[in-house]
């Protein structure tokens, strides 16, 4: 019998997700493949369901109901009701540890340092040695340009400084999956190219991201597809080109034209 090629098997496969908040329907039967080495743009309006379709992949919100796979492996699954996966916290919470998450509005520590912050969840999640974890968070932080930091407290760095921390903070799980909630949504207009930079950089090693952004900028330079969410379905998922610059539909087209200039704003990140 032939064994399946891991690199085959999309890393994330969702199926027939919803997800609702007393009668409201948020997402409304999503399909989507995340494979690896992708990064993967989701865009579109205010409310059309990205932020809750991303906090749905790693289970900060239960999906109402549909199929989460991960690594060919049922993460979630819910139908009439009924936990159809039947998986124990315990390993909920281990694949979950393997699921990086930035936030809009970073989420450090404040009584902890920089350092700090980058080593707790290898620390608390895994137990891992001080030694191993500091070595790797220095290293981290040195790649996004923070190292110098280290010592520092959260209240002394500026918005990009703390994304950055955000995003080290998250590598340092040796994650499989980074997800990204509109890193750059919060920062003044000065401080967003130094995160996209570091995401840049990321994407260039080979991370796979799945990343809600209204950058469109970056979509187009940097995702190898753009999906575009529509009061909570998918009404486009394909190459950034064939979304953006020649849209299917009216709708995006109306969307991608209110943010024409974020390409421009782009090519000097982009070198």
């Amino acid at each position: 019998m032939t064994e399946p090629n891991p690199a085959a098997t999309p890393l994330v496969e969702i199926a027939g997700l919803r997800k609702s908040f007393g009668p409201v329907e948020i997402l409304k039967g999503i399909d989507l493949t995340v494979r690896r080495g992708e990064v993967v743009a989701l865009v579109g309006s205010s409310g059309s369901g990205k932020t809750t379709l991303l906090r749905c992949v790693n289970l900060l919100e239960t999906p109402s109901s549909g199929r989460i796979t991960v690594e060919g492996k049922p993460f979630f699954e819910r139908s009439g009701g009924e936990d159809r996966a039947g998986l124990p916290r315990k390993a909920i919470n281990a694949m979950r540890s393997r699921i990086g998450m930035v936030f809009q509005h970073f989420n450090l520590f404040p009584h902890m340092s920089v350092l700090g912050n980058v080593m707790e969840g290898p620390r608390t999640v895994k137990g891992e040695a001080d030694a191993s974890n500091r070595a790797r968070a220095m290293d981290l932080l040195a790649k996004v340009g923070m190292a110098g930091f280290a010592d520092r407290r959260p209240d002394q760095l500026s918005g990009g400084q703390k994304q950055r921390v955000s995003i080290a903070r998250a590598l340092n799980m040796q994650p499989m999956l980074m997800l990204f909630d509109e890193p750059t949504s919060a920062l003044d207009p000065e401080l967003v190219g130094e995160v996209l930079k570091t995401m840049i950089a990321l994407a260039r090693e080979g991370t796979t991201m799945l990343v809600v952004t209204h950058e469109l900028g970056f979509a187009l330079e940097v995702a190898d597809r753009v999906v575009f969410l529509d009061a909570g379905t998918i009404a486009a998922d394909g190459p950034p080109r064939e979304v953006l610059i020649h849209p299917p539909t009216e709708r995006i087209r109306a969307f991608v034209n209110r943010f024409h200039e974020t390409a421009e704003l782009m090519k000097p990140l982009m070198g």
